[in-house]
């Protein structure tokens, strides 16, 4: 009897099976395998059925049992994905068997869908952490994917009938990619490395990181690039130099020098050097995360090879990269950021008219206005005095604030015919916050308006 377990047990091992298709990939090999029989297989299919229609009688609200045939394959898929997630959550393949023949499909489905609650759960946990460790940036791609295109996931995932889609706007690539997911538990994976790659560059100096990618690429800020990948080479390379590794900073000649010590290396060595490069950096920067260090290791084998290619190609300066300081005369691009839907600024609009004390204001600000778009918006339409405006300017950092004064010029020989009567009010509100500020920070504020530019 035993060996007759043991035997049934070998007979299908996890890693055959597909992560995203796993019931259906299960019932596959059960059946190549002659582990579910041709009745089975038969009661599994009409119970399958059975459920579709279900589903399909509560997708019209009990109207009709009749739907569009995307509609059923839609409906069919996110069946199989959630009775899939119930069964990949037991011990092994032999229990998930035993469950196929002895337990309803019907009580299979609700076991997965009790279990996707779990996870969105476990999805919006590990969102908050990414929105905490987020670094401060200027490509586009990072923030819109974290402050815009994660939400839609949120707002839209359907886990009745639609469990196995991810509806979200992720354009952010990742330095270890998510692959064979789908659904909430696609999220979760991509949520968690995104948190593994914040905390490791939240190690560093922001500042540091930017002119790291500048030196990557000036443009950077509209590539499709990963910071994480870029901050860990230059870090090993450092490391290897035996530099300080906060600072990052690497320079051509110690790029020729890693190119001298690397070259006669195979492959498999520089994956070597790599391993114990990385052992060091988690020791100083003492990382206890087990899984910011296997994500660490996991990038290596990447690496080694990108590196080997990069030197018998003589572009290993496009590995380790120089940093690039930011130079007065340089123009820095500024994103005002996306506006928000236009009922929904309305409502807020209504909300800040409504309310007497400032206080009270500039909460709803700090809650619902995040880019500067709306900012510069809220400011005219919001109704706010000249004073409460002058304390709204103060939610602003620098940056910002050179931002607004390039847009919002203060002309003063020019007609104000030219100027529409908000512009003209922005203009005075400005104006007014310029003249309370110290006059140091102001002299800060004018050397920076030639160096920036709104966009």
């Amino acid at each position: 009897m035993a060996l007759g377990n043991i035997e049934k047990y070998s007979k299908i091992r996890s890693e055959q099976l597909s992560e995203e298709f796993y019931f259906q990939s299960l019932l596959q090999e059960a059946y190549y395998q002659a582990e579910l029989s041709d009745s089975e297989m038969e009661s599994l299919q009409m119970q399958c059925i059975k459920l579709l229609a279900d589903k399909t009688e509560l997708y019209n609200k009990g109207e009709s049992s009749s739907v569009r045939i995307e509609v059923a394959q839609t409906l069919m898929l996110s069946n199989f994905y959630t009775i899939g997630l119930y069964l990949k959550s037991l011990p092994d393949t032999s229990s998930a068997l035993d469950n196929l023949r002895k337990e309803p499909i019907s009580k299979l489905y609700r076991q997965g869908r009790r279990i996707i609650n779990t996870k969105l759960n476990v999805a919006r946990h590990l969102y908050q952490l990414v929105c905490q460790t987020k670094i401060k940036s200027p490509n586009y791609t990072y923030n819109a994917t974290i402050e815009e295109g994660i939400k839609i996931f949120f707002k839209q995932y359907n886990a009745d009938y639609e469990a196995h889609e991810t509806p979200a706007s992720i354009d952010y690539q990742l330095m270890n990619p998510v692959t064979g997911l789908a659904g909430v538990e696609y999220m979760i994976r991509y949520l968690q490395n995104l948190y593994e790659e914040n905390l490791f560059c939240s190690k560093f100096d922001a500042a540091i990181i930017h002119e790291v990618m500048c030196g990557y690429d000036e443009a950077y800020k509209n590539l499709l690039v990963n910071i994480f990948e870029q901050v860990l080479q230059n870090a090993l390379g450092c490391t290897l130099l035996g530099k300080d590794l906060l600072s990052l900073n690497l320079v051509l000649s110690d790029i020729q020098k890693l190119k001298m010590t690397l070259k006669a290396e195979t492959k498999e060595s520089i994956f070597s050097i790599l391993q114990r490069a990385a052992d060091n950096i988690i020791e100083s920067l003492s990382i206890s995360n087990i899984s910011l260090m296997k994500y660490i290791y996991a990038s290596l084998p990447e690496f080694a090879s990108r590196i080997h290619f990069a030197i018998n190609n003589d572009t290993l300066q496009t590995i380790f990269v120089p940093r690039k300081s930011r130079t007065v005369d340089q123009v820095i691009k500024f994103f005002m950021g996306n506006k928000m839907d236009d009922g929904e600024y309305r409502n807020i609009v209504n909300e800040m008219l409504a309310c007497r004390y400032l206080d009270d204001k500039i909460q709803i600000i700090k809650e619902h206005i995040k880019t500067l778009a709306d900012f510069e918006d809220i400011i005219i339409d919001g109704g706010l005095s000249e004073a409460e405006a002058l304390a709204v300017f103060n939610m602003l950092d620098d940056v910002e604030i050179v931002v607004l004064i390039k847009r919002h010029p203060h002309h003063r020989e020019m007609d104000p015919l030219d100027f529409s009567e908000a512009a003209i009010q922005m203009q005075r509100y400005l104006e007014k916050y310029l003249q309370s500020i110290p006059k140091d920070r102001l002299k800060k504020l004018q050397k920076t308006v030639s160096a920036i530019e709104g966009i």
